[in-house]
């Protein structure tokens, strides 16, 4: 590669990060309550430029450099994420879409649900929406004509300390997976304690308490050096330790989470890669991006019709905005209009940087 040819690539890379990192569109206050403190979004930009500092390099393109390396055709890749809110699944679906296309890899989307409800349903349908086949059966990932287009969803149940450590041996002994990405998948602090965005204690705090728990399988994920590339927009999301100091000095919730543990909301868990963005799901969208420009081809970034659909397939099963908390096809208090115009900015600016223009008099 020459030196203009990184330059390029650099750049590109830049511009897909701002492009996902800026909440435009995006409503910039959330309040605690009618009355409470009151958090702007803005500051985010700053985490980001300092994580993209101390990376050195733009964090959507690093994750899907990292990607292609690692990452070999029918390679499992493990993606955890959230059933309940919309900030989740149509990221985890459209970046397993992009694994598929890109790298022929075989996803394995893992999240906790209740059997027989609505966020059961979510991811396949956001699956669905991005043209893949949901599949619950490892079986069924190989062997015919469809296969090739198949993701297979895995319960992971809600446990102990001890048992999260057990199963997330055994899960990582079945399949061996090439790379770990968590997609707003909320975690527990170093006290032991899940918070959602704005604080607040979700558990007690017991290591035999049954909950959700991600950071013992991104631990022993990290242990036996497989990559794991974390996305958030708070800091409680699992593998954001790894950023902490700069979380604490931006998010006042990450500093002090205002309930009686007080170890902030950062998880406890860290990630070789860590993508702060203006959602979960718009970082997923960066890495499709960054993809599709170094594999050379554009259709591994969904378009906006896709997009469409996999929003609107997301919702229509009862599935709320994690700050409007209304039933609707957005993100995080980003509008319908500017999830969908952002996955359009991004597949154009992947045609374009293929695109290369001459000037010059007639």
């Amino acid at each position: 590669m020459t030196d203009l040819d990184e330059r390029l690539l650099v750049g590109f890379g830049d511009v897909i990060d701002r492009i996902v990192t800026t909440p435009a569109g995006t409503a910039p206050v959330i309040t605690k309550g009618r009355g409470g403190p009151v958090k702007s979004r803005y500051s985010w930009m700053r985490v980001y430029d300092e994580t993209r500092a101390k990376f050195g390099r733009p964090l959507t393109l690093l994750a899907a450099e990292r990607l292609r390396n690692e990452v070999k055709t029918g390679d499992y890749v493990f993606i955890v994420t959230n059933s309940h809110e919309m900030d989740g699944p149509p990221g985890s679906a459209a970046l397993a879409r992009s694994l598929i296309v890109g790298l022929n890899a075989i996803p394995v989307i893992l999240a906790n649900y209740g059997e027989n409800t609505k966020f059961e349903r979510s991811i396949p349908q956001s699956c669905i929406g991005a043209q893949l086949i949901p599949v619950a059966d490892q079986g069924e990932l190989g062997g015919s004509i469809w296969t090739p287009y198949t993701v297979l969803i895995h319960k992971w149940p809600e446990m102990s300390v001890k048992h999260a450590e057990q199963e997330a041996e055994r899960i990582l002994d079945e399949f061996e997976p090439k790379a770990l990405i968590t997609v707003e998948a909320v975690s527990c602090n170093k006290k032991g304690i899940r918070h959602g965005a704005l604080g607040g204690p979700r558990n007690s705090g017991d290591p035999d308490e049954e909950i959700v728990r991600w950071n013992e399988l991104l631990e022993a994920a990290n242990k036996r050096r497989i990559l794991t590339i974390a996305t958030g927009d708070n800091g409680n999301e699992c593998g954001f330790a790894t950023i902490e100091n700069i979380m604490g000095k931006y998010h006042e919730f990450c500093a002090d989470c205002g309930c009686p543990c007080g170890g902030g909301i950062v998880s406890a868990s860290k990630a070789d890669i860590v993508i702060p963005a203006n959602s979960s799901n718009w970082a997923c969208y960066g890495i499709e991006a960054c993809l599709a420009k170094i594999l050379n081809k554009p259709e591994v970034m969904h378009d906006e019709y896709t997009h469409n659909r996999i929003l609107l397939n997301c919702a229509n099963v009862g599935i709320p905005d994690g700050a409007s908390a209304m039933c609707t096809p957005t993100t995080d208090g980003s509008s319908h209009e500017a999830c969908m115009y952002i996955v359009g900015l991004l597949r154009q600016t992947v045609i374009m940087s293929f695109v290369s223009l001459v000037r010059e008099s007639r």
